[in-house]
């Protein structure tokens, strides 16, 4: 089987280093040696072609376009030429319509796991699900709300790499939280900061797009243990989740109670959870789909920072809670979450529509 994933954006601070463009890299890489080819095509200001590792081709063409999330090069039906299945990720993108039409042409299985993102396309006008194979959402909560016609839908989920992020050696905790991820309002970072107790040390880790933001942050922040590191190297974030007490993950919902698709799949949980790093999430989007409340971490009323000061208090409270959160939420990971498991689930999607 040769299989071909297709994004607008990829994992790299040229393009954009978000979680979306993070799962399809590492998709792709533990993909490889499943199947008999895996490439991961992707657009930018220069064409490039690399194997990172083997199997594995990345191929980043030259767009015809200045937009990031609006690429074009006429390349890609070229290189979609010959794939069995082509994995498309985001819905509401040129490159997804151009992909489902090629498919359509050369009689590949097309798939497509949408990733929140969107720009102009002609797929908000004509249906390009009359040309693919299935749905791929990265959630229970992501399949509620698939767009195009009732196609077969297999939830492939997230994961992370056990090796990379091994369990903490000692089962102990330095008393500090951690959030992860960009430093945008709709991950709520500031319930977490008007929550958080004084005493109490926050790493804030990621990039903040939106200076204006930030600033609020920093006023919400003062007089409170809070360091903003901006984006660190995979290595470092991999040491604080491995020493800190909890990951928080605050993401807020709107007046009808929706967080809409800011938070389809939470990749941030699961990298935090295999280090023996308990959750502090909020009980909306996938959320809860990822933490078992007790278990592997706890889940709070979303927009409540007197939440998420409680939840935080009782973890450094109760080190038995906390060893067992610990356990769990690793326990959690290897069970579900890891990349070999979310590899199969698109295989066997793969195979289904054959």
């Amino acid at each position: 089987m040769r299989v071909c994933h297709v994004s607008p954006t990829y994992f790299a601070t040229e393009s954009f280093v978000g979680g979306g463009e993070r799962f399809v890299e590492e998709l792709a890489r533990a993909m490889a040696g499943r199947v008999e080819e895996v490439k991961l095509v992707s657009f930018g200001r220069e064409a490039r072609r690399e194997r990172p590792a083997a199997g594995f081709e990345r191929v980043i063409l030259a767009s015809w376009t200045d937009r990031i999330m609006v690429p074009f090069s006429p390349a890609l039906f070229s290189e979609l030429r010959g794939a069995d299945v082509v994995h498309c990720h985001q819905y509401y993108v040129l490159p997804t319509f151009l992909a489902c039409l090629a498919g359509r042409l050369y009689g590949s299985r097309v798939f497509v796991t949408d990733l929140g993102g969107g720009a102009w396309t002609p797929g908000y006008h004509v249906d390009q699900s009359r040309w693919m194979a299935g749905h791929l959402p990265l959630s229970e909560y992501a399949a509620r709300g698939l767009p195009g016609r009732g196609l077969p839908s297999v939830v492939i989920y997230g994961g992370v790499d056990l090796e990379r992020y091994p369990l903490r050696t000692e089962p102990d905790h330095d008393g500090s939280v951690v959030f992860l991820g960009r430093v945008l309002p709709h991950k709520g970072i500031h319930f977490l900061l008007e929550g958080l107790p004084p005493e109490v040390p926050l790493h804030v880790v990621g990039p903040c797009p939106d200076p204006a933001y930030l600033e609020r942050l920093r006023a919400l922040a003062a007089g409170k243990a809070v360091t903003f590191h901006g984006a660190l190297p995979d290595a470092e974030v991999i040491g604080l989740l491995g020493r800190a007490m909890a990951l928080v993950h605050p993401t807020p919902v709107d007046a009808g109670g929706s967080a809409g698709v800011n938070e389809l799949f939470g990749l941030a949980l699961v990298e935090a959870m295999a280090r023996g790093c308990p959750v502090i999430a909020s009980d909306a989007a996938s959320l809860p789909e990822i933490v078992e409340p007790g278990d592997s971490g706890l889940l709070v009323p979303p927009n409540r920072p007197d939440a998420i000061a409680a939840a935080i208090a009782a973890l450094a409270a109760d080190p038995g809670l906390w060893r067992r959160l610990s356990l769990g939420a690793r326990a959690r990971v290897e069970s579900r979450f890891t990349w070999r498991h979310v590899v199969e689930r698109c295989l066997g999607a793969y195979e289904a529509a054959a």
